[in-house]
C-alpha cells in the first residue's frame, strides 16, 4: 500500500534524515519521499495495521499525522 501522509509539526526540530531513520525501524515500511516544505511523507507499507505504527513513531518525534491518502 502506498500513501501520502500530511504532517503537522508540534515540536519538531529535526531533519528529514531523522524522520527517515525513525521510519526505517519499521521493517514493513519503505520511505518514498519526505518533503518538510510541503509537510508530506510518502510511504509504501505492507498492511493497514502498519499505519498505526507509523503514526506512533512520528508522534515520538513530535509530528502529528492526519488520515492517510492512498496513492493510485
Amino acid at each position: 500500500m502506498k500513501a501520502t501522509l500530511q504532517i503537522s509539526e508540534k515540536n519538531f526540530t529535526g531533519s528529514q534524515d531523522a524522520i527517515s531513520r525513525c521510519l526505517n525501524r519499521i521493517m514493513e515500511v519503505r520511505v518514498l519521499e519526505i518533503n518538510l516544505k510541503k509537510n508530506i511523507i510518502a510511504v509504501d507499507y505492507a498492511k493497514p495495521s502498519v499505519y498505526e505504527r507509523i503514526k506512533n513513531e512520528l508522534n515520538c518525534l513530535g509530528l502529528s499525522v492526519g488520515e492517510y491518502k492512498p496513492i493510485k
